[in-house]
């Protein structure tokens, strides 16, 4: 029996990783999460043998609570699930190194050059990937208009739009990046399983709350195979990601890359792409079945809806 532990266990991505571990793999995995809230403000408390209530992944006594936890519950396998946790417990960390913890993350290398948005544009570039630009202050227009985001941020929390009069006005800070405002016709998200094989899914974001998908169409993944194959070859990615494009003016834009499963997963695998199901058992070191990826081709629309969970 594998023991997991899930980190910022109140978030939507931690539910449908919690339901999947229930579902199919009940009887060779228990499931423990922490998250900043308290147990009854967490909805994967109710699926999860056990929840915990850890400080903020920037918190220096972080690690020394997800210690704590991880040796009194005799943890196997971590999954972070955030920007700041996948640092802290990437692959080569010393943290990682010195419990013998098997996790989700990969290297630090890799997690910093596709997480900060300034270094990301810097590694596609080099990669000869299409992407938005992005501005030095400097460079930036009076009358034209920029998008403004976190270079550690996720989902769309703290991000506008202003004019490059305003930017110089104001300035801008060091934590957050000016990124080219695309004209933008449509927003993919691409699902990839790394396993023992390789697989892809993309899926059209007709609509969006705070950044996060609730209504997606499937489409073809043809246009996306080969970044998706050049990222795999020449960096260390890990088992399932996600990379988020955009269509502007005739191109395909890599904006986003998601080192880890995302919010949205869940709408692929209610589509028949079971990404969730093949990256547990890859992770357990269980056989991956082709069958697994299988679409249902007479899917026009995945939709979320919310539900409801009471807890005592």
């Amino acid at each position: 029996m594998k023991r997991i532990l899930i980190t910022a266990g109140g978030t939507a991505i931690s539910w449908h990783i919690c339901q999947i571990c229930n579902l199919y793999f009940r009887d060779k995995i228990e499931v423990f999460i922490c998250d900043i809230n308290k147990p009854f403000l967490v909805p994967a408390s109710t699926i999860a043998k056990d929840t915990f209530e850890v400080p903020f992944a920037s918190d220096n006594s972080y690690l020394e609570n997800i210690d704590s936890i991880v040796k009194k519950n005799n943890i196997d396998i971590i999954i972070p699930l955030i920007p700041n946790e996948l640092v802290k417990l990437s692959s080569d960390s010393d943290f990682i190194s010195s419990t013998g913890l098997k996790t989700a993350a990969v290297s630090k290398k890799t997690i910093i050059n596709l997480s900060d948005k300034k270094l990301m544009c810097r590694t596609l570039i080099d990669q000869k990937i299409s992407t938005p630009r992005i501005f030095s202050i400097e460079e930036t227009e009076d009358d034209k208009e920029y998008f403004i985001k976190p270079r550690l941020g996720f989902g769309s929390l703290n991000t506008s739009v202003l004019s490059g009069k305003q930017i110089k006005a104001n300035g801008i800070s060091d934590d957050f990046v000016v990124q080219e405002l695309c004209d933008c016709d449509e927003e993919v998200t691409v699902e990839v399983f790394n396993g023992d094989k390789l697989k892809v899914f993309a899926r059209k974001r007709v609509a969006t709350k705070s950044g996060v998908c609730v209504k997606m169409i499937p489409i073809d993944n043809s246009p996306f195979i080969p970044v998706v194959e050049k990222l795999v070859a020449s960096m260390d990615m890990p088992i399932a990601f996600n990379l988020q494009f955009l269509y502007d003016n005739g191109i395909w834009k890599l904006f986003d890359c998601n080192l880890r499963l995302g919010a949205g997963t869940a709408l692929t695998t209610a589509a028949g792409f079971q990404l969730t199901r093949a990256f547990i058992a890859e992770l357990i070191n269980e056989p991956v079945l082709d069958e697994w990826f299988d679409i249902d081709k007479s899917i026009k629309s995945v939709l979320r809806v919310y539900n409801e969970v009471a807890i005592k």
